[in-house]
C-alpha cells in the first residue's frame, strides 16, 4: 500500500517494487493497491496493482483481508489507519523512515536511513516489534547490484541528473542550461521522469551533448549511472542507487523529507551536498562542485565512503527477517 505520481513522486512505488520483487523471488504473490494517476503505470505494467484512494477507504480493508503479509508506505497514512490494518491477520511491515512514530503493535518496522542503527531511534522499542534499521537493509533494485562501479575514471566526461519522477522544483532546465554553458563538451545524461511537465523547457535548452532519456526503466538507470563520472541528484531512492553504483554525486535537497538521507550520505563523505532547491546560489554550488570533482582522487574517496555503508542485499535481508518471524510464529 503506498502513493506515487506527479504530485507524490515515483520514490515510493520504485522502492515498493524494489522490495517486493524479493518477497516473489521467495514465492509470495504480490499485489499493489497504489493511490496514485496515470504517470506511474510504465513501473507496475508488468505487476498487478489498483489504483485508489486507499485512504479513509473501507473498502480498502476488505481488499487486504486475505493477506499475509501488508506492506505500507505512506506519507499520509494515520495512525488510526494504521490501527484499523492492525486488525486483519496479517503481518505488518511499515516503512517508518521519517516521522518514526513507532505505531504497530506487532510487526516489522522498516527504516534504512542512512545511519538509523546508530543514532537513538524508535525510543522506547518494543519487544513485539522487529527494527529493521540503518542502510544494510537498503532495498537496491537488481540491476544496481549487479553494475556496481569497478574504476574512478581519470577525468569527468559524463554527467547524470535527476531530479525524481516529476521535477516538482523544476530544476531539470536551469541545471541543465547551466552544465551547457559550463561544460559544453561534457555528455550529460538528462533523466525525464513520467511525471515531468516541463519536456519543452528541457528539449529547447539542451546542446549537441545532451542525452534526454524518457521511460527509463531500472536496467537502463543503472546503465546510465555505470557509464557517467559525477553525478546531480535530489535525495531519496536514486541517491541510495548512485551510491549502490559508486558514483561521485552532489546532491541537491527537494523536499523536507529528503534531508536525513542526504545530510547522512555527505556526513560520510558519500556524496557533496550542495544546498536546498531554493538557494539563490544554488547553480553556483553545482558548478564549484563540479570543478572540485575533477580531482580523481577526491571521487574514489566519495566511491570508497559509500561502498562502506551501502546495503547491496538489502532487500533480500528484509525479506528473510520476515519469513524468518513468519515461519517461525508457525
Amino acid at each position: 500500500m503506498t502513493e506515487g505520481g506527479r504530485i507524490f513522486g515515483s520514490g515510493h512505488i520504485t522502492r515498493c517494487l524494489s522490495i517486493c520483487s524479493y518477497f516473489e523471488d521467495n514465492g509470495v504473490i504480490v499485489d499493489f493497491i497504489i493511490d496514485g494517476d496515470d504517470s506511474i503505470l510504465p513501473a507496475l505494467e508488468t505487476h498487478s496493482f489498483i489504483l485508489m484512494e486507499w485512504l479513509d477507504n473501507k473498502a480498502t480493508l476488505m481488499k487486504l483481508e486475505k493477506s499475509s503479509f501488508i506492506l505500507i508506505d505512506s506519507l499520509r497514512v494515520t495512525d488510526n489507519q494504521i490501527s484499523d490494518i492492525q486488525r486483519l491477520d496479517a503481518e505488518i511491515i511499515y516503512i517508518d523512515d521519517e516521522q518514526r512514530r513507532n505505531v504497530l503493535d506487532s510487526g516489522f518496522v522498516l527504516d534504512w536511513t542512512i545511519l538509523a542503527d546508530k543514532k537513538k531511534y524508535f525510543l522506547p522499542k518494543k519487544e513485539s516489534i522487529t527494527y529493521l534499521l540503518g542502510s544494510k537493509y537498503t532495498p537496491i533494485r537488481k540491476p544496481f547490484k549487479i553494475n556496481q562501479r569497478k574504476s574512478i575514471s581519470d577525468e569527468i566526461k559524463t554527467i547524470f541528473v535527476s531530479f525524481g519522477g516529476s521535477d516538482i522544483r523544476n530544476l531539470t532546465p536551469i541545471t541543465l542550461s547551466t552544465l551547457c554553458k559550463n561544460y559544453p563538451n561534457l555528455k550529460k545524461n538528462i533523466i525525464i521522469g513520467p511525471g515531468f511537465e516541463n519536456i519543452e523547457n528541457i528539449q529547447f535548452l539542451q546542446d549537441k551533448n545532451t542525452n534526454l532519456v524518457t521511460n527509463a526503466n531500472a536496467l537502463i538507470m543503472a546503465n546510465l549511472m555505470q557509464e557517467s563520472d559525477v553525478a546531480i541528484s535530489s535525495g531519496g531512492q536514486t541517491l541510495y542507487e548512485l551510491t549502490s553504483i559508486g558514483v561521485p554525486t552532489i546532491a541537491v535537497l527537494l523536499v523536507e523529507n529528503a534531508r536525513e538521507d542526504t545530510e547522512g550520505w555527505a556526513e560520510v563523505g558519500a556524496v557533496d551536498y550542495v544546498g536546498n532547491f531554493d538557494d539563490k546560489d544554488l547553480m553556483e554550488k553545482i558548478v564549484q562542485s563540479v570543478n572540485s570533482l575533477k580531482s580523481q582522487n577526491k571521487r574514489k574517496k566519495m566511491q570508497s565512503a559509500a561502498n562502506k555503508f551501502i546495503g547491496f542485499d538489502g532487500g533480500a535481508n528484509i525479506v528473510d527477517a520476515v519469513l524468518k518471524i513468519r515461519n517461525d510464529n508457525i
